[in-house]
């Protein structure tokens, strides 16, 4: 029994101390951590079960400043081998870096650590803590990764990625903003539509409306003025991310450019009719002329495909102005050629339908 201080009565002893000992055990059980305590006026370090397992060394192992250092990797040792010369210093260390251990393997450790000053200030007992960091520099480096590869996605396929918030209203779109020219306030609201071409105007606004009425996925064409005062085709496409309370969170999407036509291979020209058309937006041919082409020079589809090295059906796709199949270009410009070098010309004048004569 004990006496308390003020009154003198006898209360129960309290049970043993928790020893610190104890605590830093516990500390290590529970995650990649160790620690190290060591008379800063020599080499020897006593170190926990922990950091002989972070640095993966034998327990049985003596340790020391040397062995520590020789661990840091190549690549690192020259911003981080003075760690041991810095703390002699009287000054505290935290640090981030690689390791190799005895096995090869590659560990990215966290050590913080300070020194303690014997009565005339100079650095006597060091302590310090080690964090094995390479789950987070692994989270990181995948999500960079991921980024490097999102952004050349995006800079392959010439797209612009938006992101808008639960009521379909612009958040995010600095490559919008790039494209068309407009400010954030402009495009703000339903301000983004007015980059979009009149005759498209109504279509893309009913669809993006339903879209996020219903919270289904967006899909559609429609032509861009673009900051070069150029109308160009694009395909939007966007979807929406939900809360675990099944409520939209926000939209994400993209604008995919089609240059010269809409998803389905062909643009129209100013006389309404179908044209193919190169990457840059060149006519190269129509349906109606590949027909009317043969027609002139008396070419079978079969004579013609074995002329210009393609299959019947090819030919038979050409021709077909609802087809939803997207001709390549160079497969049009050898059928072009092909009945260019049978008789024909083809013409394209601006006001007038795509034509074509006998050379």
């Amino acid at each position: 029994m004990r006496l308390t201080q003020s009154e003198g009565e006898a209360v129960p002893p309290t049970s043993p101390a928790f020893s610190s000992r104890n605590l830093l055990k516990l500390v290590e059980d529970m995650g990649d951590v160790g620690f190290w305590t060591a008379d800063m006026r020599k080499d020897r370090v006593e170190a926990s079960v922990g950091l002989y397992r972070i640095l993966g060394l034998d327990p049985a192992q003596e340790m020391s400043f040397g062995i520590g250092l020789d661990l840091i990797h190549p690549d690192d040792r020259a911003a981080h081998g003075d760690q041991i010369s810095v703390l002699r210093s009287g000054q505290p260390i935290t640090r981030e870096f690689r390791i190799i251990r005895p096995d090869r393997t590659k560990r990215w450790i966290l050590h913080r650590a300070e020194v303690m000053l014997d009565p005339d200030g100079r650095p006597n007992q060091g302590m310090g803590v080690v964090f094995d960091v390479t789950g987070r520099h692994d989270s990181v480096t995948s999500m960079e990764q991921r980024h490097a590869r999102f952004n050349a996605l995006l800079s392959a396929t010439a797209a612009v990625f938006w992101i808008n918030g639960p009521d379909g209203e612009p958040l995010e779109m600095p490559q919008w903003q790039a494209l068309t020219g407009q400010s954030h306030l402009e495009m703000s609201g339903q301000g983004w539509l007015d980059a979009i071409h009149a005759d498209d105007r109504d279509r893309t606004a009913a669809a993006w409306s339903t879209a996020v009425s219903h919270a289904t996925p967006y899909n559609t064409d429609y032509r861009v003025l673009c900051a070069d005062g150029i109308y160009r085709w694009f395909n939007a496409r966007g979807v929406p991310i939900l809360d675990h309370d099944g409520s939209v969170r926000e939209w994400v999407g993209v604008c995919l450019s089609v240059p010269g036509r809409n998803r389905y291979g062909f643009s129209k020209g100013a006389s309404g009719g179908a044209t193919y058309a190169s990457d840059d937006g060149e006519p190269i041919v129509t349906p109606a002329q590949i027909r009317g082409a043969r027609g002139i020079t008396g070419l079978s589809k079969d004579e013609l495909a074995r002329r210009a090295s393609v299959s019947v059906s090819t030919i038979v796709r050409l021709e077909d102005a609802t087809s939803s199949i997207k001709p390549r270009p160079d497969t049009l410009r050898v059928v072009r050629q092909v009945l260019e070098e049978a008789g024909v010309t083809f013409t394209f004048e601006p006001g007038a339908k795509p034509g074509l004569r006998e050379t």
